[in-house]
């Protein structure tokens, strides 16, 4: 199998990590209020705004932003393996099945919010489109973003029918019984999973059209499709939020959404692929995002230690703090992905690998690999 991007360029394959670095800044904004568990009564004027700002800029964006990212790993994965004349099967089900079981006991143990485990299943459903020619997953990617997670909400929205796929499987278990503890929590995150599929889909197409190769190419008019998607995304989110009823808004919200996600996702490609001095304002982002396993724990855990009531089980009521307002739980975020930004750089100084990402590779791989640099 040829690849497009069998040439890519030391900076195009760190643009991967710059932009997986701030998908995992933007999903981080968004779970700030719900790891502190927010105080909404009597917001002041700067907290409504940090809220308004988070909801019109990140809400609903990050997730797909990040799922994008996700899709492309899946295939570069794929792609790398099978060039070595691997069978990329075995390794990617291992890698899956542990993001899964990483993602679960997450989600039941320290915090609801949990997205591993709706990825690693999205991941074990993408494995047999693997193969797919690029057509195929582009349409796809618009039939679940465009036929499902849209067209469920106008279906919801003006109609009587109601297409929920969690209800779904809830009516498909068996009646008057009692289940596991946690099968109501997986069933809500595979709904969540088909919803997302879509986005998962435009990752994996994005790379194999070859976008990161020809980054440099026709610009401009990449640039003003940027600048479309941004504005029509960001607009329409900033009308939703406000409540707008008109029908050009009302039910769109799984469009406007991921406007904002292809916006800022091309965006940052063309900035990164640039000459210009803008592309140093992604640089930071580079160790970040070679270590985003490892910070997206990290992140849970420092939230549901320091604030009570937020986290599970064993974190339920440990913290210093009692839920508190936006603009507090918002500076305590941003001091926390400023040390993680800081001290990233430092850790792959020392060491080859997150400590997660290091866990994951070999249980990925059933071989050891080496953690520690060795100091010439």
């Amino acid at each position: 199998m040829t690849s497009p991007q069998e040439n890519i360029p030391g900076q195009r394959i760190n643009i991967l990590d710059q932009i997986r670095g701030v998908a995992l800044f933007a999903i981080f904004v968004v779970n700030i209020f719900g790891l502190a568990l927010v105080n909404p009564a009597n917001p002041t004027w700067l907290g409504s705004s940090i809220e308004a700002a988070v909801a019109i800029i990140f809400e609903d964006s990050a997730r797909p932003l990040f799922a994008m990212m996700f899709g492309i790993s899946l295939v570069l994965i794929f792609d790398q393996l099978h060039k070595k004349g691997t069978n990329p099967y075995p390794t990617l089900i291992r890698r899956l099945v542990i993001l899964f079981f990483v993602g679960g006991l997450h989600g039941f143990f320290i915090w609801a919010g949990d997205i591993l485990l709706m990825y690693a299943s999205a991941g074990l459903v993408l494995l047999s489109c693997l193969r797919l020619p690029t057509n195929w997953l582009l349409g796809l990617a618009f039939l679940f973003w465009l036929g499902y997670s849209t067209g469920v909400d106008l279906l919801d929205g003006y109609t009587s029918v109601q297409m929920n796929s969690e209800q779904w499987m809830k009516d498909a278990l068996p009646p008057n019984q009692t289940y596991p503890v946690g099968v109501e929590y997986l069933l809500i995150e595979w709904s969540t999973m088909i919803d997302h599929l879509g986005y998962f889909f435009f990752g994996m197409y994005a790379y194999r059209s070859g976008i990161f190769s020809r980054a440099r190419e026709d610009r401009d008019l990449k640039w003003r499709f940027v600048t479309l998607c941004l504005l029509a995304g960001l607009l329409g989110k900033a009308a939703l939020f406000v409540g707008s009823g008109s029908p050009l808004v009302a039910h769109l919200d799984d469009v406007y959404a991921f406007l904002v996600s292809l916006g800022i996702g091309l965006g940052l490609l063309l900035a990164g692929t640039s000459q210009k001095s803008i592309s140093m304002f992604l640089i930071p982002f580079t160790a970040v995002g070679k270590l985003t396993f490892t910070h997206y724990l990290l992140q849970s855990v420092i939230f549901v230690s320091l604030f009570r009531e937020s986290g599970r089980t064993f974190f339920d009521g440990m913290g210093i703090w009692d839920p508190p307002g936006y603009v507090f739980a918002f500076a305590i975020g941003m001091l926390v992905f400023a040390a993680q930004l800081l001290a990233s750089p430092l850790w792959l100084k020392y060491f080859y690998y997150g400590p997660l990402e290091w866990v994951w590779r070999i249980g990925t791989h059933m071989k050891w690999v080496p953690m520690i640099r060795r100091r010439s």
